[in-house]
């Protein structure tokens, strides 16, 4: 499957011709074939929102895992809480994406799960109801955390491993033929992870989509201190930050 728009689209398409159901974590169990979308926004709020309005299009429903705390996006910041806004007003449910690296005490993760769950419903003003773990260890993935009593869904819970077929597109590489499982129909239950980053208009490669991702940091950059430095363009231009120094 190639990692197009385009494709996404057949995808869903394939899913709904073959008698899935687009369910979410909540109401799977109304359904006796039934497919979840989730997606783990790793890097790209933006990348995230236009998937969110691909899907919109296509009237299905997917939950979008942001995370508290990363190197490539604010939560808090204006231009976050915009796009956070536009995928829940897609009708996406958003969740937590926990990075369990951030902390030290292991045997303390569900409280520190907990709080950042408190924060980002401050946040957003939505009330979170799942959470999916970043980079998992093999602790984490083993230790089946209940969080809040059982009352968060756990997307990396044995029941959604178990009792489904879980495939994912991790480091850009569907590591199963997706269309084939479901073309087959063997398996009932279906739990599809989506990185929103790798997904473009046309086909590329994993490099490309990183070196314009990295290039894209640059003007990025340069828009935000815009609109902290009076009269940038007299000091330096986006011409020249697209050239190179």
């Amino acid at each position: 499957m190639q990692f197009t728009y385009e494709a996404y689209s057949r995808l869903i398409g394939l899913l709904k011709e073959k008698g899935y159901e687009i369910a979410d974590y909540h109401n799977y169990r109304d359904f006796s074939k039934v497919a979840i979308l989730r997606h783990d926004v790793d890097m790209s709020l933006e990348k995230a929102a236009k998937m969110a309005g691909l899907e919109e299009k296509m009237q299905v429903r997917a939950t979008y895992y942001v995370l508290l705390c990363s190197d490539f996006y604010n939560v808090y910041s204006r231009k976050s809480q915009e796009l956070i806004g536009k995928i829940l007003k897609c009708g996406h449910e958003i969740g937590l994406h926990f990075d369990e690296e951030r902390y030290d005490d292991k045997k303390r993760m569900p409280e520190w799960i907990d709080r950042e769950i408190t924060i980002l419903e401050e946040f957003t003003g939505v009330t979170i109801k799942s959470v999916s773990m970043h980079r998992p260890s093999k602790e984490t993935l083993a230790a089946d955390y209940k969080i809040r009593g059982g009352n968060i869904v756990n997307s990396y819970g044995s029941e959604f491993f178990r009792d489904f077929k879980y495939v994912s597109d991790s480091r850009r590489d569907w590591r199963e033929d997706v269309e084939k499982i479901i073309e087959d129909g063997e398996f009932q239950r279906l739990h599809i992870l989506t990185h929103p980053i790798w997904y473009e208009k046309e086909e590329s490669t994993m490099k490309s989509q990183l070196v314009a991702f990295c290039r894209l940091a640059q003007t990025e950059r340069y828009d935000a201190l815009s609109e902290n430095i009076r009269d940038l363009q007299e000091v330096l231009s986006k011409e020249e930050i697209k050239e190179g120094f």
